[in-house]
Order: structure tokens, then C-alpha cells, then sequence
């Protein structure tokens, strides 16, 4: 029985790697490929993989030295997925404003698609319509100037309690950056969902097991053709942590739903409102080209939570090292 084991265990890698050099050598070849920048060599199988493994933990240090030798704007292949680097500027602002419409979609990754209620958010969502309408939603009513300083209480609240704690912590060491992290994300979460709200502590929590989770690249995302998911085990453990998300934004927007039937009409002030409210107030109007769903709202909700939350967190520790930011 060991024996018929081990040959079992041989022919599956067998055909795996048959697999993959069959989609490697024998891939139709397009006039793209061609027109590709230029880049460093590439190993069968894995690409550049290796380059970016030999960095360990600082794969960003590889691609400036890689940078260096192939230019601003060079071609890696990552397993299965072709990808250009673009580190300059001049290079940024010709993909991300000259030629913005050439390269708005957006990759697909097995996080993205679950944590996006299927790509109903704006980071990932198609060109189109409705993300065109989610972005007008968010620069004129989310982001605004008058909006953001609605909140301003929020952060002055949630600043006060994060220089308490470190008051009180004085002749000890501190985790600053789970204090920072606690800081932003209840920052965040009262914006968006209200300053009183039920499982707030495990929603804030539940959203940073959902960046450690779904951050990074993956088997998955690098052979997305090898549904490797059952290897990983990825895909149970972010759908495990979605559906305790889901459930907490469902419950919140539910609170809000019957708070909104409860209050007389006109007596929920604009400035009183945090993200929820808007993104209703914004549902139940008659002048959108495209409904918006519950799903699409606590898509919005999450995606203010998780991004927000991740990007100033980094940002926060970087400014704390003395890195500049850029």
C-alpha cells in the first residue's frame, strides 16, 4: 500500500509539471509578445520568480535593482502572469493619466473577487458604467472636503484615546504598530458605519485577519490555471473570514435601514451622516443611471475599511522609520 502510495504521489507531479510545460512552450504566440518592454530573463515554469525569492522578505529591492539595469518600464513574468514594472514618474503618469483607458481593468485575483462581492467595489470593478457611477458616488459624496470634516470629531476622539494608551503605557514597551493600526481602523469603521454600532471590536478585528489574509501573492494568484486552491487552502480560509465580515456589514446595514424608517423625513441632517447613510440616502434617489444594491453598498463599506485602514497603516509606520514617502 506505501508503494502504490508513492507512485500515485510521483504521477500526479508527473502530469503536473507535464501540465505546465505544455501552457508554457505551447501557448499561441500573439503580436503582443512582441511589443512587450524589455526585461531580464526568464526561467521555465516559475519566469522571474526566482528574482524576486532571492530578495526574501524585500522583493521590492529587486525590482529597483532590476529597475537599474532594464529601465523604467520592464517585463516580468510571475508563474503565469505577465506583468510590467513601472518605476519612474514620467512612466507612472503616462499609464495612470495619458493613457489611463488602456490600462483600467483590473487583474483578477482570488482575494479581490471574494472581498469585492465580485468586483462590486471601485478598485476592482469593469470599466464601465457603473464603476464610472460608484467613482462620481465617492469623489463628490464620500470624499468630499465637506465630508471628511464631518468626520473630524471622529479623529480627534479616536487620536485622544490612542495618545491615552501610550500616556498610560509610559516605562514599558508598546506594539506601536498594532496601537496605530487600532487608531486607524476605529477611525475608519465609526466613519463609515456610525460611532455606535454593535460588534464593532470584532468587525475592526475581523478586518485585519482579512488584510493578512488576502494581502500578498499566492500559489493561486501566479497559476491561476492550476486551481491550486485545494493545496492552499486559501480560498475556505477568505470565504470563512468574508461570511463573518458579510454577516457584521449586513447587521449594520440593517441598523441603518430601520433607523432611517424610524426618524421623521428631513429630521438625519447631511453633516450627521456617516458612509452608510450616504450610500442610502444616494440608493433610495431617483437620479442614479444604475441601482445600487445592499451588495454594492457594503461592497463600498468594505472596501473604505480594508484599503484605508492598510494604506495608513503603512504610511504611518514608514513616517515612524523616517522613510520618505512618496
Amino acid at each position: 500500500m506505501e508503494a502504490q502510495a508513492h507512485i500515485l504521489v510521483i504521477t500526479f507531479f508527473f502530469f503536473l509539471v507535464l501540465h505546465w510545460l505544455a501552457k508554457y512552450y505551447y501557448k499561441p504566440k500573439t503580436t503582443l509578445s512582441h511589443k512587450l518592454p524589455p526585461g531580464p530573463k526568464k526561467l521555465p515554469l516559475i519566469g522571474n520568480l526566482h528574482q524576486l525569492a532571492l530578495a526574501g522578505s524585500l522583493p521590492h529591492h529587486a525590482l529597483r535593482d532590476l529597475a537599474y539595469k532594464y529601465g523604467p518600464l520592464m517585463h516580468l513574468q510571475l508563474g503565469q502572469i505577465s506583468s510590467v514594472v513601472v518605476s519612474s514618474p514620467k512612466m507612472a503618469k503616462e499609464i495612470m493619466k495619458t493613457h489611463d483607458v488602456a490600462f483600467v481593468q483590473r487583474p483578477q485575483f482570488l482575494s479581490a473577487e471574494i472581498l469585492t462581492y465580485g468586483q462590486k467595489d471601485i478598485a476592482f470593478a469593469p470599466y464601465g458604467n457603473y464603476w464610472r457611477q460608484m467613482k462620481k458616488i465617492c469623489v463628490s459624496e464620500l470624499l468630499s472636503a465637506k465630508r471628511v470634516q464631518s468626520f473630524s470629531h471622529i479623529r480627534e476622539d479616536e487620536t485622544a484615546k490612542f495618545i491615552e494608551s501610550i500616556r498610560t503605557s509610559a516605562g514599558s514597551p508598546i506594539n506601536l504598530t498594532s496601537k496605530i493600526y487600532s487608531l486607524i481602523s476605529s477611525s475608519v469603521s465609526r466613519a463609515a458605519c456610525g460611532n455606535k454600532y454593535k460588534e464593532q471590536d470584532e468587525f475592526v478585528s475581523s478586518i485585519q485577519k482579512l488584510i493578512a489574509a488576502g494581502g500578498g501573492f499566492e500559489l493561486d494568484d501566479l497559476f491561476p490555471s492550476m486551481k491550486l486552491n485545494f493545496i492552499t487552502g486559501r480560498k475556505a480560509k477568505l470565504e470563512k473570514l468574508f461570511m463573518q465580515v458579510d454577516k457584521i456589514l449586513e447587521n449594520i446595514v440593517k441598523e441603518h435601514q430601520e433607523k432611517r424608517v424610524r426618524a421623521p423625513e428631513g429630521t438625519i441632517q447631511i453633516e450627521e451622516e456617516d458612509l452608510v447613510d450616504v450610500l442610502l440616502r444616494i440608493q433610495q434617489s431617483d437620479t442614479l443611471e444604475i441601482k445600487i444594491t445592499t451588495t454594492s453598498i457594503k461592497a463600498m463599506i468594505l472596501h473604505s475599511c480594508i484599503h484605508t485602514s492598510n494604506g495608513w497603516e503603512n504610511y504611518c509606520c514608514r513616517s515612524d522609520n523616517k522613510d520618505p514617502i512618496y
